[in-house]
């Protein structure tokens, strides 16, 4: 009994620090103490990289929170949100995702890109069927910053995925992995874009997996860690 009254307690306590934030697409529950970082800051953001980047497509993203109080905003650890709208992958996709080889296909990536993928590195991808994520952990050697690693998850929708990205410090990392990913796991897709397994997701040969359209993007959500630092300093 005194087991289950400690069990109940912590649950409450756990509970009671964290907050349930609701948008559109999907809700995330954030540890006490976080706040989101405005829009117009992420806005911003993306107009940097455009104008680093002009030729390329480049992600936008929708949300995103930090541990601490801003400014300065895009601080260490933090956890960046993109809803992306992809095409529905199938579930033989989800399984087969880990089998792509992320670093040959960033060593094949030209133009601007380039420039930000020396000093960085992905870790596989695994499929957690249970939870129906993608999980993928990054390093990003980050200028005048240091290494910065990363652990995201890709859920998957409808209409595409959900990606999250938590960042941190590599020193601090291990300590805010725990937090990532309860973070991560306890996003929900809004109704309009839960994910439904189809009996025609299994039948017949895999649908080849498009890295471009699934892949590639995973790969910058990563990496755009390296861009967060270099915007951060030039706005402090």
């Amino acid at each position: 009994m005194r087991k289950l009254l400690v069990l109940v307690a912590c649950l409450a306590q756990s509970a009671a620090h964290a907050a349930a934030i609701g948008k559109p697409e999907v809700t995330v529950e954030i540890p006490d103490g976080w706040v989101e970082v405005p829009a117009s800051v992420l806005q911003d953001f993306y107009d940097e990289l455009k104008r680093q980047m002009p030729l390329e497509k480049v992600p936008k993203y929708d949300y995103a929170f930090q541990a601490n109080a801003g400014p300065p905003w895009l601080a260490y650890p933090y956890v960046l949100v993109r809803v992306a709208p992809t095409g529905r992958p199938t579930e033989r996709e989800l399984e087969e995702l880990p089998k792509v080889d992320l670093n040959e296909e960033m060593r094949k990536q030209g133009g601007d890109w380039s420039k930000i993928l020396k000093g960085s590195s992905m870790g596989q991808m695994r499929f957690d069927k249970a939870a129906n994520i993608v999980w993928l952990s990054s390093k990003n050697d980050v200028a005048n910053v240091g290494t910065v690693s990363g652990i995201s998850g890709m859920i998957p929708t409808e209409q595409g995925f959900i990606e999250m990205h938590g960042y941190a410090l590599e020193a601090d990392f291990a300590q805010h992995l725990p937090t990532f990913e309860k973070i991560i796991s306890g996003a929900k897709a809004a109704p309009h874009l839960a994910y439904q397994p189809r009996w025609s997701d299994k039948l017949g040969p895999a649908a080849g997996l498009d890295f471009k359209r699934i892949g590639f993007f995973a790969v910058i959500g990563a990496l755009i860690a390296v861009f967060a630092g270099i915007y951060r300093r030039r706005k402090n």
